[in-house]
């Protein structure tokens, strides 16, 4: 009997769990549309977000925003990368955020993630081929082949290097 109250005990702790979050996803619902409701205030007024700074003497409204988060217990660095740029976009365009975590999924500029297997040559010939260039690169490639001015390696040889590509022979 005594496992049957044991179990019995963990489904009640079950349904009261369950019975929690349906309250937590109802009130961030609510915080939710309280939100967007500001953001469209903040855009029907004009607003603009400016920078924030640290010293106070960014701009008033990314200060208060981030002054709100970290009163809310949220850190200073996610508030200001992650957040804010959020928040500067729904009040620029008036738009109600659905995802206050827009970096989600982005990779970081300048800093190219590496691949994780080597892009195979028939993937770097269709990144070409989709340029808006390579049109006219293969008929300038089809006339100097057609003119003598080499074989087609020799030709596109000879535009890199004259588009300052420094190739390196092995």
């Amino acid at each position: 009997m005594a496992k049957d109250i044991n179990l019995a005990q963990i489904a009640n702790a079950v349904g009261v769990a369950l019975g929690e979050l349906k309250k937590a996803e109802t009130t961030a619902g609510l915080l939710k549309d309280t939100m967007n409701k500001y953001i469209a205030q903040l855009h029907s007024a004009k607003a603009v977000v400016g920078t924030y700074k640290k010293d106070g003497t960014g701009c008033a409204l990314a200060t208060a925003f981030i002054d709100g988060c970290l009163e809310a217990g949220l850190k200073q660095t996610t508030a200001q990368q992650t957040y804010l740029p959020t928040f500067k976009k729904a009040v620029a365009d008036g738009k109600p955020v659905t995802d206050w975590n827009g970096q989600r999924g982005k990779g970081k500029k300048g800093k190219g993630k590496k691949a994780s297997a080597k892009k195979g040559l028939a993937d770097k010939l269709a990144t070409c081929y989709r340029d808006e260039g390579f049109e006219s690169f293969i008929e300038d490639l089809q006339t100097s082949y057609d003119n003598d001015e080499g074989s087609l390696i020799e030709c596109i040889k000879s535009f890199l290097e004259a588009e300052g590509i420094e190739l390196k022979d092995e």
